[in-house]
């Protein structure tokens, strides 16, 4: 058993290149940062009194397309390069 994921996805990554990246992408995130503050940020100011009864699904998609927009803007082919 290997506590760290990304040496396993590192060691098998020819045999799964897309899972690969996309595991060592998730997996390399921090865990906290100030990414992080201003996503929570975002989503307070994203469910006010006005938009109360939001769908717990919309909000989560609300902050996915922000984020990811940002990501892609600075850098187009983010999910495709190896």
């Amino acid at each position: 058993k290997n506590p760290n994921p990304l040496n396993f996805w590192r060691d098998h990554q020819k045999k799964f290149p897309g899972l690969s990246l996309l595991a060592r992408r998730l997996y390399s995130i921090p865990v906290s940062s100030a990414g992080v503050e201003r996503q929570f940020s975002f989503a307070g100011l994203t469910i006010s009194q006005r938009r109360s009864c939001l769908d717990p699904d919309t909000v989560s998609d609300v902050l996915f397309v922000r984020s990811i927009k940002k990501v892609l803007q600075l850098e187009p082919d983010f999910f495709t390069k190896c």
